[in-house]
């Protein structure tokens, strides 16, 4: 899906507290040590836990000169499909815009419970709160999140992810959380 002939941009949703700035640098900080250019870069309001949040990121073999907002992402991740009835969250998309939702739902009831996503948009869904309560809620939603995303882009390899993530958080949440983000992010990449 990741195109290296132009400018891959990512938009983000969900509530401050769920790891939607960090999917975004982590995202960004693994494609620039794959040797791609990226930017990545959070908007939110009143800066707590529970509002709501947006992140961009942007991705390209080329660099990057623009610092605008994503107005018309390639891929829009919902982490709570709460946002969903905000309309800042379909915002610009258009019919080749993807979206990963974290939902239970298979994506044709996500279309049809949200009429906001039109049928021709594709939508890939994995129920991210599933895979948190399987590991003791000891990992964040943003990581079974994190990859499926990179399975359906191929934007960067797992194991460059997995390194950069053990590098950024081994020392603030400890190896045997650390090791059960690992395993969280490879089962949600794996999983059919």
């Amino acid at each position: 899906m990741f195109n290296n002939n132009k400018i891959f941009t990512v938009r983000i949703h969900g509530y401050g507290g769920q790891g939607i700035k960090s999917i975004a640098s982590m995202l960004a900080k693994t494609a620039i040590a794959t040797g791609l250019y990226a930017q990545a870069f959070p908007e939110f309001g009143p800066e707590r836990r529970g509002a709501p949040v947006k992140a961009y990121a942007r991705f390209s073999a080329e660099p990057i000169m623009t610092r605008a907002q994503i107005e018309k992402p390639n891929f829009i991740i919902v982490l709570d499909t709460n946002t969903l009835n905000l309309a800042t969250t379909t915002e610009g998309m258009d019919n080749k815009t993807y979206f990963l939702i974290n939902t239970d739902l298979i994506p044709l009831e996500v279309k049809k419970k949200f009429s906001l996503i039109p049928d021709h948009h594709q939508i890939s869904c994995i129920d991210a709160v599933s895979s948190v309560m399987e590991h003791n809620n000891k990992v964040h939603v943003s990581i079974p999140m994190l990859g499926r995303f990179i399975r359906i882009t191929e934007l960067v390899p797992l194991e460059k992810i997995k390194e950069i993530l053990s590098r950024e958080f081994m020392e603030k949440i400890g190896e045997e959380k650390t090791r059960l983000t690992e395993k969280a992010l490879e089962e949600a990449y794996f999983k059919i």
